[in-house]
């Protein structure tokens, strides 16, 4: 080879290397076919998300354990009071017949019917005017041993009390039901045991359960008019306690009409009536008035010096000075209606108080308020308290009748329930009625998982309410007693006598 061919073959390898090495490094630097298509697949994915917002959650849960069968077309009948007829806030129904348009309904609609095809069921909601409907029914079929009914819709206190008698099944006898998944309220579920078992299990179908959950609404105009703190602030730092929330309210009281009378149309720093008020102050603090021995079995623990401190904050605060809290049970009013609840609702909505302490079921019926609100935790006993607690536990319950025929088949359709609640209505009632469409900042999304994720049981309220929340506690408050040790003592016995006879009966039973 010529010298001159010698030279050009070596130019022309440099200038080939020269070409491979900068393609090499121009393909290094850029994504690669995967990284492109992950990266388009990302960016579809969060349009998809945006494109999405607003609507329920996708499917994220199935119970593989469930049995893959038919039933035939089975008529599932479920027993529920009219919606509305308990504090007509609750949204109380098991079925709806055909989609509106609203969110939480509609996702109802595609539980059940997802049920309805999988298993080849039809579900009938059998609707009856109110609470005591629901147990005069429950009652009279279970002791005509008549199969009327697959589920019946209890307040827990008459579900509880007809466990005791031996007519709900237990969920142990219910083949198909798992409590430890998910879909389960562990936290609630845990205090409704008695001597080791469990007659009915909270689950993610229990819409209502969390619309009994506590908080407490507040005022951002009120606020912001009254240059008092910011109230998120409170609760992230750890220092909304029950001492800074009655300092708030006192703060948030006013005489408006100037006649020196404290009326209805005057400004409260605290709006609700007495059982959605007084025995939130026991929960938030952690302490209950019911607990459990080694047994599982039922105790009296409702004599303690931290109760007494918590009782006499309360009423010091309610009682002394200036009055800064409308009961809308006791006081009279005429120009907001007569319904206890709708009573704090709707002076809450005119903007007549700084604070409303409700539920969560609150929330959807102020979407008509004009002003902004916020949605807070009760408040904590004090700031060395660890978390904050929100009480919950009242819910309405599907109760199985042991006069049921087929325990494996209400166990499958109420499993099944609970499944598709957590992956349709769930999402439905939080990510869009509270979080969306009501609910009116981010920082109230961040108080509303403090409360879900928190949330506190006390059998002494949920199961022996009456006598113990209700005619003790509250009674004692009402009454402006102070004596609080002498006061609780002379209920001892009424007290201690039904939780006897609610151990007994549990352990008599199979």
């Amino acid at each position: 080879m010529k010298t001159a061919d010698k030279k050009t073959s070596i130019l022309f390898f440099f200038i080939v290397l020269i070409f491979v090495l900068v393609t090499n490094v121009f393909w290094a630097c850029s994504p690669s076919q995967n990284e492109t298509q992950k990266q388009s697949q990302n960016n579809e994915t969060a349009d998809h998300d945006e494109e999405s917002a607003g609507q329920p959650s996708q499917k994220l849960y199935e119970a593989n354990y469930l049995p893959n069968v038919a039933y035939g077309g089975y008529e599932f009948r479920i027993v529920t009071p009219r919606n509305g007829s308990y504090d007509n806030l609750i949204s109380l129904e098991s079925d709806a017949e055909q989609e509106s348009g609203e969110t939480l309904p509609d996702a109802i609609y595609k539980r059940n019917r997802i049920i309805e095809e999988r298993y080849d069921i039809k579900f009938n909601q059998i609707t009856l005017e109110d609470y005591d409907a629901c147990l005069q029914r429950f009652t009279r079929s279970t002791k005509s041993d008549s199969d009327d009914f697959d589920l019946c819709m209890l307040l827990p206190r008459y579900a509880w009390a007809q466990s005791l008698e031996g007519a709900i099944v237990k969920t142990a006898d219910l083949p198909y039901l798992d409590i430890s998944q998910p879909w389960y309220i562990k936290s609630v579920n845990d205090e409704m045991s008695i001597g080791g078992k469990l007659f009915f299990a909270y689950s993610n179908e229990c819409l209502n359960l969390l619309e009994n959950t506590s908080c407490i609404l507040f005022n951002k105009k009120l606020v912001e008019n009254l240059a008092l703190e910011n109230l998120y602030n409170l609760v992230k730092e750890g220092k909304w306690t029950i001492d800074k929330f009655f300092a708030l309210a006192r703060a948030g009281t006013a005489d408006l009409d100037g006649d020196g009378l404290m009326t209805e149309n005057d400004q409260y720093g605290i709006l609700s009536y007495p059982s959605e008020f007084l025995p939130n102050f026991l929960s938030s603090s952690g302490v209950r008035t019911v607990g459990k021995d080694e047994n599982d079995l039922h105790i009296f623990v409702g004599q303690n010096e931290k109760l007494y401190d918590i009782m006499g904050k309360v009423c010091d605060n309610l009682y002394s000075g200036q009055k800064i809290y409308f009961d809308g049970y006791f006081d009279q009013s005429s120009a907001f209606g007569s319904d206890l609840v709708a009573i704090s609702v709707n002076q809450f909505a005119a903007g007549h108080g700084l604070f409303i302490s409700n539920c969560l079921r609150a929330v959807p019926a102020l979407r008509a308020m004009e002003t902004d609100f916020g949605i807070l935790p009760f408040p904590k006993y004090d700031e060395a308290q660890a978390q904050y607690y929100s009480r919950t536990g009242r819910g309405w319950i599907n109760s199985v009748p042991v006069t049921a025929p087929d325990l494996s088949r209400t166990s499958v359709v109420m499993e099944a329930l609970a499944v598709e609640s957590k992956n349709l209505t769930i999402p439905a009632y939080y990510e869009v009625a509270l979080r969306t469409k009501f609910l009116r900042d981010d920082e109230s999304e961040e108080m509303l998982l403090i409360i879900e994720n928190h949330r506190f049981v006390d059998v002494g309220d949920n199961i022996y309410g009456d006598i113990v929340i209700g005619d003790m506690l509250n009674g004692i408050i009402q009454n402006k007693n102070v004596d609080f040790v002498s006061a609780i003592e002379k209920n001892i016995g009424k007290i201690e006598e039904a939780i006897r006879k609610s151990n007994e009966a549990a352990l008599a039973l199979d």
